[in-house]
């Protein structure tokens, strides 16, 4: 398994943890349909650890770097 931060730009994972700490960021997630068993794409990254930016059910989602390293992703 690897952190959602460690993935290249255009690979397909699937979502397989969500060791989100920040309740509110954890219930937006949810909400956007970002959640275990979920695809998503990597389509862009921050330079020095930036924002990640993945794209999951046709919308696309910014997060901070280090609360991409609490989501573990897997190859489908």
């Amino acid at each position: 398994m690897k952190q959602l931060n460690e993935v290249a730009i255009g690979e397909h994972v699937t979502i397989t943890q969500l060791n989100i700490t920040n309740p509110k960021l954890e219930k937006r997630l949810l909400s956007l349909g970002c959640k275990i068993g979920c695809e998503v794409c990597i389509k862009q990254k921050g330079l020095f650890g930036g924002p990640c930016t993945f794209e999951t059910k046709g919308q696309y989602i910014s997060i901070r770097n280090c609360d991409a390293c609490a989501i573990l992703v897997e190859m489908p």
